[in-house]
């Protein structure tokens, strides 16, 4: 006996979606994958490295870049599937490039997570934001977490001193943590 044409469906569904990875493992890989390049800027913070991540916002020359590690996540986020617009609607006040724009996208979602909040453990795709990790006070820097290792992470970031790499950070300077909803579909 043949399965009923529905039920053919929802097996290639059902396959479909073992095949294909979950949101958060694909930004992962992409992620892990640009980060290891790596990424080089010049003392313009630009270069051929960085054209394809800097390409979606807007800038007052185009030999000029600017501070990348939220460029490199929205890169990374448009390689996996998940294709935000360059500036989501008010509240959020800037474009992606910032990392600002991605704690307040963040919050009003619901995706963002304090570091030390009870109950929640970093995984693999979460999106890490750093405070005065470089010097420049809150919110200064994000990456994505590849994996957890005990107490450490490691993570895959853009413009950290100007080059891409994979990361192994402790809990020093981490403000908190982004989980995109698997199923989040960009409204």
């Amino acid at each position: 006996m043949e399965p009923l044409k529905n039920e053919a469906a929802t097996d290639a569904a059902k396959k479909d979606e073992i095949d294909t990875p979950h949101l958060r493992e694909r930004l992962a890989a992409t992620a892990e994958q640009w980060a290891s390049k790596p990424l080089i800027g010049n003392e313009n913070k630009y270069g051929p490295d960085l054209e394809p991540i800097l390409r979606y916002f807007p800038r007052e020359h185009p030999d000029i870049g600017f501070d990348w590690c939220a460029a490199f996540v929205y890169h990374c986020c448009m390689e996996s599937g998940l294709e935000l617009p360059v500036r989501y609607a008010a509240p959020v006040s800037r474009n992606f490039a910032w990392v600002e724009a991605w704690m307040e996208w963040a919050e009003l979602y619901g995706f963002y997570h304090k570091s030390g909040e009870s109950g929640f453990v970093p995984e693999r795709g979460d999106l890490i934001v750093f405070d005065d990790l470089l010097g420049n006070g809150a919110n200064d820097h994000i990456g994505v977490v590849i994996r957890a290792e005990g107490d450490r992470l490691i993570t895959a970031e853009g413009n950290y001193r100007n080059r891409s790499g994979i990361f192994d950070r402790t809990g020093v300077a981490i403000n908190g943590y982004i989980r995109i909803a698997d199923a989040y579909e960009v409204r």
